[in-house]
């Protein structure tokens, strides 16, 4: 029995085991970044000759699943047209004037 990893060589003169390589490094610097498990998979399909024999056709399909940043929630403040603020667009700012105030004096 030949080894797996033999084939993947030898499939287009190595492209897949240099795919399957590139991808599975991307994969686990993903992993580090997110801390999120991520997959790799490697998938042979495997075609008879027509009419029988030994011959077969292989496809190899090499695909990662990366990790995904989860996004943390955000505030917004919603005004009267429906458009989102980061500040309650209702509420007057604390300190606005008497800040200002303290600037020009110093």
């Amino acid at each position: 029995m030949r080894l797996i990893t033999d084939i993947l060589r030898e499939y287009r003169n190595g492209r897949a085991a240099d795919l399957a390589s590139r991808k599975l490094a991307e994969l686990v610097q993903s992993v580090d970044e997110t801390g999120k498990p991520g997959t790799l998979t490697i998938t042979f399909k495997v075609k008879p000759e027509k009419g029988g024999g030994s011959q077969k056709t292989i496809a190899c399909d090499i695909k990662a699943k990366m990790p995904e940043d989860d996004l943390p929630e955000a505030v917004f403040f919603s005004d009267q047209e429906g458009s989102l603020h980061r500040a309650d667009p209702q509420q007057r700012e604390m300190f606005t004037e008497a800040g200002a105030h303290r600037a020009a004096r110093e």
